[in-house]
């Protein structure tokens, strides 16, 4: 089932751009608001310092992806995050919770599946119940490769890989990036990748920045090509410094995988 694994690679993405990783100052004081320098003018050197910013900011976050939306929380003095992800694919919905402290990682997935009388059925939908606790390199083998970095990718994963930027208006930045280069990114798969052909190396994305110099959405438009549909995918950040910390899920929940 591809499209449930691309979610989550798509949300991982958002852990990378955002800096879900250790940072140089675990006591969160500092927050990018409290900084009064002046923007840099060059494009390129205000998305890399929105980006630094964002290492060290606790936000909240929603994606919009072509079948999935998910939100969910960043807090940088404790080094987690959480998300919940839901979309359909293959005419089943599915819903995928996932739990970031420090490097522990857990996942709960829920596809909708209805087993019945097959044991084999049933003891996949067993495997899946319930809270994981995953290491990295399980989190990349099921998700991505983002999602098992995502406690030490820093927010420039994108950003630092966007090129031609632009402003076009007050704070609105247009760039490309090119996915054949960018391994860590993951968003897409071969599959999309080869049928993109050339179009795959100026992938157009739009950066948006807040009155704080800080990032607040950013979109990429895939092209379509072939038989695969034009997709868009859109991340926006919010109530800065305004978040619950997360938990990890109760011991009695939790299977070792």
């Amino acid at each position: 089932m591809r499209t449930p694994k691309l979610a989550v690679v798509s949300a991982a993405v958002l852990i990378a751009l955002t800096g879900c990783g250790q940072a140089n100052d675990s006591s969160g004081a500092g927050s990018p608001g409290a900084a009064t320098t002046s923007a840099p003018a060059d494009p390129a050197a205000r998305i890399d310092a929105a980006s630094k910013k964002m290492e060290q900011s606790s936000f909240k976050f929603s994606i919009d992806a072509a079948g999935m939306k998910a939100e969910g929380v960043r807090h940088q003095p404790s080094d987690s995050m959480s998300m919940t992800m839901k979309g359909a694919a293959e005419g089943k919905e599915f819903t995928i919770e996932m739990v970031q402290i420090s490097k522990d990682i857990y996942m709960k997935m829920d596809f909708g599946l209805d087993p019945g009388d097959d044991p084999e059925l049933q003891g996949f939908a067993d495997a899946l119940s319930g809270w994981r606790h995953i290491t990295q390199e399980q989190a990349k083998a099921d998700v991505g490769s983002l999602a098992a970095a995502g406690a030490q990718a820093m927010g420039s994963s994108i950003a630092k890989q966007v090129t031609e930027l632009k402003e076009t208006a007050p704070n609105t930045f247009t760039g490309t990036v090119d996915l054949t280069k960018s391994n860590d990114l993951d968003v897409t798969d071969a599959e999309t990748l080869a049928a993109l052909g050339d179009k795959a190396k100026a992938v157009p994305v739009t950066i948006t920045l807040d009155s704080e110099e800080r990032l607040s959405s950013m979109v990429l438009d895939i092209p379509g090509a072939g038989k695969i549909k034009a997709q868009q995918t859109t991340i926006k950040f919010f109530d800065f410094d305004n978040v619950t910390q997360p938990k990890a899920p109760p011991a009695d929940q939790i299977k070792e995988s």
